[in-house]
């Protein structure tokens, strides 16, 4: 069905049950970073009444293809369908309460022994330490192009840094709540993916989605969240640094792949002049 950085099948078993297969390629995710994906995601079906996707089964295997092995997860198959390019009010608006249902619960979540994922920082962001970063250094960008992301990741850290970890504000977030990872199941907003599982800012992760909607619609999305909880601390305040951490996370990446940056350079320069 899909290949990003792993591989992904439907599955139809002999029970008559349908699953997603996630086959984790090498280099990916390790093991505890998997693990605690799916202890949130058990968290979650148990804790909510959000449709998330939960594993039917974890193990290791290998191929000629994959001789050092990797990671097979079967996940339970959500229904709904892709949301489109453009989601109706009533979709948007239920995203908004998906959010503030993740938030509301990872305030109160205790992760168990062992639990790792990521950290939603600039460095995160800058895709620092990775290919991508290499690839960053290595192209031929623009001088001028190079000042805006480096000024926009210095503004964006500055952000971080006065929004602090308090937990009001500060804890597990999805960090890839866009249109492609939402399912539409008759106006109801099911989120997918959770592999970029982070620990992050909640203002940031509501950024996210903000960012990935028509900007007519984000009030509706606002207004949403706060049907479960007030919006998190700074998001209206730094709703212009949240939007370009965004931003520069997914410029670098098209950049980085020599695609083109789809008006995300033009969005942070104008950031970057205000």
């Amino acid at each position: 069905m899909g290949q990003h950085s792993n591989h992904l099948f439907r599955c139809d078993t002999v029970a008559g049950e349908r699953l997603i297969v996630r086959v984790c390629l090498p280099g990916g995710r390790s093991d505890a970073e998997l693990d605690a994906e799916l202890a949130w995601l058990a968290a979650l079906a148990c804790d909510t009444g959000l449709t998330v996707p939960v594993a039917r089964f974890s193990t290791r295997v290998a191929t000629p293809g994959l001789p050092d092995g990797g990671r097979c997860i079967g996940f339970s198959w959500v229904q709904g369908r892709p949301c489109g390019r453009l989601p109706s009010r009533r979709l948007v608006a239920d995203l908004g309460r998906v959010i503030g249902t993740l938030h509301r619960h990872a305030q109160g979540f205790r992760p168990p022994p062992g639990f790792t994922r990521p950290v939603l920082d600039v460095g995160y962001l800058t895709w620092a330490g990775t290919w991508h970063a290499d690839q960053i250094a290595r192209r031929p960008i623009d001088p001028a192009v190079r000042r805006v992301l480096a000024e926009t990741a210095g503004r964006v850290e500055a952000v971080f840094a006065r929004l602090g970890q308090d937990r009001a504000g500060y804890g597990l977030v999805h960090a890839d709540l866009c249109r492609e990872n939402i399912l539409d199941h008759h106006g109801q907003a099911r989120p997918l993916d959770f592999d970029d599982a982070s620990w992050g800012h909640y203002a940031l992760d509501l950024a996210i989605a903000a960012d990935d909607i028509p900007e007519t619609l984000r009030p509706v999305l606002l207004g949403g969240y706060q049907t479960v909880q007030p919006l998190p601390p700074g998001y209206e305040e730094h709703q212009a640094a949240l939007l370009a951490a965004r931003r520069l996370f997914l410029a670098i990446w098209h950049l980085a792949n020599g695609l083109p940056d789809e008006g995300r350079v033009g969005q942070l320069r104008a950031f970057t002049e205000s």
